[in-house]
């Protein structure tokens, strides 16, 4: 069921599910297929050597993992109507996701506009890590009937 109504103001803030990055999520998300052999394959990814050797302080988190869980909230809030037409824009990834860390997918009413009998609502989206910092920020559209 969405949370976003008609009847949403602007400033109103919700969050989705807190997520750990894994080891094994990290590995199944960049690790490349399965059946490869050495998987998981060795990338900044998934090998903190590699990613130290490229000026990294560790591995971090594939930016579009944490996408997903972006795209997972806004499903939370506007049902199957953000497969047909929700978007996202001005996705920026601002700070490094290491290994550990648990992030939160937040978004916040910026606008809405009645369009005919539905209305469309602008959010500012931004993932935070378990520190509160931002790692994501950008913005999203829906429209709720």
């Amino acid at each position: 069921m969405a949370k976003i109504t008609k009847d949403t103001m602007i400033g109103e803030e919700f969050s989705g599910k807190p997520k750990r990055i894994t080891w094994e999520r990290l590995w199944t998300f960049s690790g490349g297929p399965f059946a490869a052999s050495g998987w998981p394959k060795k990338n900044l990814h998934t090998d903190p050597e590699f990613a130290k050797s490229l000026g990294l302080p560790t591995v971090g988190a594939s930016a579009t993992q944490y996408l997903g869980h972006l795209a997972e909230l806004m499903i939370d809030l506007f049902g199957e109507g953000w497969l047909k037409g929700g978007k996202t824009s001005n996705i920026k990834f601002i700070k490094l996701v290491p290994e550990g860390d648990v992030l939160t997918t937040k978004a916040k009413v910026i606008s809405k506009d009645e369009e005919g009998s539905a209305v469309k609502f602008t959010l500012d989206v931004w993932c935070e890590n378990k520190n509160g910092e931002k790692v994501m920020i950008g913005n999203a559209t829906g429209v709720v009937k």
